[in-house]
C-alpha cells in the first residue's frame, strides 16, 4: 500500500477506529465497577487515565486518516495530534507530580516514557507525510496497533490487580 495515499488505508484506519471505539467504552464500564480501588492507588489512576487516553487517542488518529481531505493536511492533523498528546499529558503529568511531591511510581514512569516516545515518533511522522518522506501512514498504522494492544494489556492488568484486592479485601473481612 501506498504510504502517502489514504483512501487505499480506509479499511484498516475503520476497523482501528471502530475497535478502538468500542474498547474505550467496554473500559469506561470497567474501570466504573471498581472506581474505588483505581481512585485510591496511584498506579491504578495512571493505569486507568492512561489506557484511556491511548484509546481516544488511537480513535482520533485513526478518524483523521479517514477524512477525505489532501495528504499534506492528513500530515499536518497527524503530527498537532502527537503534538497535542505531549502537551496535554505532559502537562497534566507535571500537575500531578507537583502534587504528589514529585514522587512517581516506577510502573507509571515507564509506561509514560513509553506514551511520550509513541506522542513524539506521531509528531515526526505527521511531518514526514505532509513532505511525503519516510515510511508515512505505515508509522501511525503501527501506532495506533500498539496504542491499542498496550491499552489492552493495561486493562487486563489493571482489572486483574483490582480482582485480586478485592479478593483479599473479602478474605480478611470474612
Amino acid at each position: 500500500m501506498d504510504p502517502y495515499q489514504p483512501e487505499r488505508w480506509h479499511d484498516f484506519f475503520l476497523a482501528t477506529s471502530g475497535a478502538a471505539a468500542a474498547l474505550t467504552g467496554l473500559l469506561f464500564v470497567a474501570l466504573s465497577l471498581h472506581i474505588r480501588y483505581i481512585a485510591t492507588e496511584s498506579v491504578y489512576r495512571d493505569m486507568a487515565r492512561g489506557s484511556l487516553i491511548g484509546l481516544v487517542m488511537a480513535l482520533v488518529l485513526s478518524v483523521i486518516v479517514l477524512v477525505s481531505q489532501p495528504v499534506e493536511w492528513l500530515g499536518a492533523e497527524q503530527g498537532l495530534a502527537g503534538l497535542s498528546y505531549l502537551v496535554v499529558v505532559g502537562g497534566q503529568q507535571l500537575f500531578s507530580l507537583q502534587q504528589t511531591g514529585w514522587r512517581i511510581p516506577r510502573e507509571s514512569a515507564l509506561r509514560s516514557i513509553g506514551g511520550y516516545l509513541l506522542g513524539l515518533v506521531g509528531l515526526v511522522a505527521g511531518f514526514g507525510i505532509s513532505f511525503r518522506i519516510g515510511p508515512g501512514l505505515y508509522v501511525v498504522a503501527a501506532i495506533v496497533v500498539t496504542v491499542i494492544l498496550w491499552s489492552l494489556w493495561n486493562a487486563w492488568k489493571l482489572v486483574i490487580d483490582v480482582a485480586d484486592e478485592e479478593i483479599e479485601a473479602d478474605r480478611k473481612a470474612g
